[in-house]
């Protein structure tokens, strides 16, 4: 088995168990020689499961598949991060919440493209009690992998000439925090030297907790500290064909003292563009006793109260209006004799008018809601908007033009497609675009027109 598709299940944190949770239980439905390529992470509970495993590598990118398993009662926060050599990024689709006692399986693209090609990709899950990580090492291209081959071909040539004591593996210097937090990211600093592969790898309490491959002569890697107390052996590794160096720190997890003040870490309506009379899923991350989710119409008067939940969410009903109209939910949350807050805006869409059939229509043609339909129905520029498939017609493209005809995007859409994702153009005013449907519908081909508006953003769009 090549060191990129190694598998390891990490315990974040680690907790002793009878039976040890394998990847075959995060890779259900795959073979037991598929399912040992995942890279897994369980927390202690044995209630969270996120799982990252490499399905093809490519010259410019490789494609990852991200498990998440959230079998809690509480809502889940997710975000997909990677390193550079400039360091941290978002990878997408970046952040996204687990629903309860749920099951989702993400697709990813790590791009290689230089000259800042992504080294690993971070799996972050967070709720109210835990927060784990799985990070996997995006795979070496072959063609690099050959000019690395070469490359060691040229430095023993002029090992040669300049003498190979200068090509043996070294660690020049290499620290971490002698003390570490209990339940958070501890970060040790590295500079090597010589020929070879560096890797890192941390135990405590006699089990591995994290490991992984390095790249470049300095930087600097991270591990999730365990919530108790232990004693963390960090060990930095150099192996080359000359030779190899190890070094190891020790580190003590100590405790994070608890205060009475109470924190929101997340804070979001979802969906925060919903229709009259259609439930709104607010989900936070607070450390609080209690407190209360508020709906205020544009004036600041309270419309809706929801009680808050440990387990991360609240459930509001989206008031009726006549036209779009904007409103703000707030958190309130409390610990003691501390208060904090947070508040996010809404939109929210008149309901659009049953209309079961069109009497004009002729005969044997289908009508363009018959076919699909356009969510959410106000599109805000600069927004992604999803076309929804009601029916699957034989050779069925979608295309997205602007009201002169001038092609934007296209693509055509499989028996097996339920959902199609068109980028609005940014404007600085209401606009006029259309989706065109053609198809045939067994007897003759038919397009079908549905008018969409772009609406310009009422204040500075997001960066």
């Amino acid at each position: 088995m090549s060191p990129e598709t190694e598998s390891e299940v990490r315990h974040l944190p680690v907790a002793r168990t009878r039976a040890p949770i394998t990847p075959y239980q995060l890779a259900s439905g795959t073979s037991p020689d598929e399912a040992r390529r995942f890279v897994a992470v369980v927390s202690a509970e044995r209630t969270v499961m996120g799982a990252l495993k490499c399905e093809r590598r490519g010259f410019t990118s490789s494609e990852f598949v991200a498990k998440v398993v959230n079998y809690s009662d509480e809502a889940l926060s997710c975000s997909l991060t990677g390193w550079t050599e400039r360091g941290l990024t978002s990878v997408a689709p970046g952040h996204f919440w687990m629903n309860p006692q749920s099951v989702a399986q993400i697709p990813i693209r790590a791009s290689l493209r230089l000259p800042y090609p992504l080294r690993t990709i971070s799996l972050n899950m967070q709720n109210s009690s835990m927060r784990a990580s799985a990070e996997a090492d995006v795979p070496t291209p072959p063609a690099l992998r050959a000019a690395t081959a070469l490359a060691l071909i040229g430095a023993f040539l002029l090992a040669g000439a300049t003498g190979w004591q200068s090509l043996r593996p070294k660690i020049d210097a290499y620290t971490m925090p002698a003390q570490v937090v209990a339940g958070d990211r501890a970060t040790a600093s590295y500079a090597i030297a010589g020929i070879g592969a560096a890797r890192y790898d941390v135990t405590a309490d006699g089990v591995r907790i994290a490991s992984g491959n390095l790249a470049g002569a300095t930087g600097s890697f991270s591990f999730i500290t365990l919530k108790h107390a232990a004693v963390y052996h960090v060990v930095l590794s150099v192996i080359g064909p000359l030779g190899a160096a190890h070094r190891e720190l020790l580190a003590s997890g100590v405790p994070l003292a608890r205060s009475d003040s109470v924190s929101i870490e997340a804070f979001q309506p979802d969906p925060s563009v919903v229709q009259s009379g259609e439930p709104i899923d607010v989900r936070y991350i607070a450390d609080a006793q209690s407190g209360t989710v508020t709906l205020f119409d544009a004036t600041g008067i309270p419309l809706q109260r929801a009680a808050y939940r440990a387990a991360g969410s609240s459930t509001l009903t989206a008031p009726p209006v006549d036209v779009p109209t904007q409103y703000r939910v707030e958190l309130l949350v409390t610990r003691g004799s501390k208060t904090s807050r947070a508040s996010a805006g809404l939109l929210v869409l008149p309901k659009p008018n049953a209309d079961d059939g069109d009497p004009t229509a002729p005969a044997g043609l289908l009508l363009a809601r018959q076919v699909f339909r356009i969510e959410p129905p106000y599109v805000i520029s600069g927004a992604t908007f999803a076309v929804r498939l009601l029916a699957h017609p034989l050779n069925l493209r979608l295309t997205f033009e602007d009201d002169l005809g001038t092609h934007i995007a296209s693509q055509s859409v499989s028996a097996t497609t339920s959902l199609v994702r068109f980028q609005a153009p940014q404007v600085v005013q209401d606009r006029s675009y259309v989706v065109v449907a053609s198809f045939s519908n067994g007897k003759a081909d038919q397009v079908l027109l549905q008018p969409v508006v772009i609406h310009a953003r009422l204040g500075p769009a997001r960066p």
